[in-house]
């Protein structure tokens, strides 16, 4: 069961709120599973709740200490769409010199579950590429494979979040919600 996301709001920070300060929540809801996009600093993190309570939180900092390789992608741009399929989020970012993008859904066929599709346009090798969550006291990692990528080009990566937890979804897979 897929409930609508809200309408899409303008990013600007609302009026008489120096930019960077806040901006209203965005979400996209699918069943008992919510995603929930807050503003913090310079970009959007974002967490992901369960019905049954259990939460995973997006891990944003650089691992290593080298900023062009955060632990997830860095997004400063989110917007709530509308699709024939029903309503998504759709985001942007950069680190260093690479450029980040993701869709956000609720899965076509595993209710209560959204899946998360990530590109990232590099311009050099990276350090780490991929998404990392804290789920309670875990840390789970998605690792985007970059080794077969010429410079410049794109790497993807997707997951799924839902009652089966965090799950890595093979590039196929994804193409085939299609």
């Amino acid at each position: 069961m897929m409930h609508d996301a809200p309408p899409r709001r303008d990013l600007a920070p609302p009026a008489g709120v120096p930019a960077g300060r806040s901006r209203p929540e965005i979400r996209l809801v699918s069943g008992g599973t919510a995603v929930v996009f807050s503003w913090a600093g310079d970009r959007w993190r974002h967490v992901v709740m369960l019905d049954g309570g259990q939460a995973f939180e997006s891990i944003d900092v650089a691992d290593g200490g080298d900023p062009r390789w955060p632990a997830s992608p860095p997004l400063v741009e989110v917007s709530s769409v509308r699709t024939d399929r029903g309503p998504a989020l759709l985001a942007v970012g950069l680190a260093g010199r690479s450029h980040f993008s993701a869709s956000i859904v609720p899965h076509p066929s595993m209710s209560d579950t959204l899946l998360f599709e990530i590109a990232c346009r590099l311009q050099e090798t990276p350090g780490w590429l991929g998404s990392t969550y804290r789920g309670g006291s875990d840390r789970l990692r998605v690792a985007a494979d970059a080794s077969a990528t010429a410079l410049p080009g794109t790497v993807q990566w997707a997951y799924t979040i839902g009652p089966n937890g965090l799950r890595a979804v093979a590039r196929a897979d994804a193409a085939d919600r299609a």
